[in-house]
């Protein structure tokens, strides 16, 4: 079984420093590939990233699976809209390709994986004391 260890990101915020689960995934945009971190979020459903990320791999964004994105407000000056795009992106960490369900957010918007696509390949573990996640490769995806 294929695995790797990545160290959380470091983040200032204005309430202190806080440290994040991240990934590395390789896109492939319309003139180069780009890497990008996304925050690993076991909370997410699905993965969500700009609208801009959409339009460098070369989706049309108004092509997608319009959806209404809420966070913990219900207010809708507090919502945005998204559209949802199968994408291919690669870990380069095991040069592992995969296609996951990503939501791209029209508006200001982190880069999150969620557990659809992504949580079905591989066993994650999140080891806050050493500030690292555990990326383990499954053999085959569950059932």
């Amino acid at each position: 079984m294929s695995s790797f260890a990545k160290k959380w990101m470091r983040q200032k915020t204005r309430t202190g420093t806080v440290y994040r689960p991240v990934i590395d995934l390789l896109f492939n945009e319309k003139t180069s590939s780009n890497l990008y971190s996304f925050i690993v979020d076991s909370g997410a459903d699905i993965s969500l990233a700009p609208r801009q990320l959409a339009e460098r791999v070369g989706l049309d964004w108004n092509n997608g699976k319009r959806v209404i994105l809420t966070g913990i407000s219900p207010k809708p000056e507090c919502t945005l809209e998204g559209r949802i795009h199968k994408v291919s992106a690669l870990v380069p960490d095991l040069a592992f390709e995969l296609t996951l369900p990503v939501c791209f957010a029209n508006g200001d918007a982190p880069y999150l994986i969620g557990r659809e696509g992504f949580f079905d390949e591989f066993d994650i573990t999140l080891d806050k004391t050493r500030r690292r996640t555990i990326f383990r490769k499954m053999r085959a995806p569950r059932g």
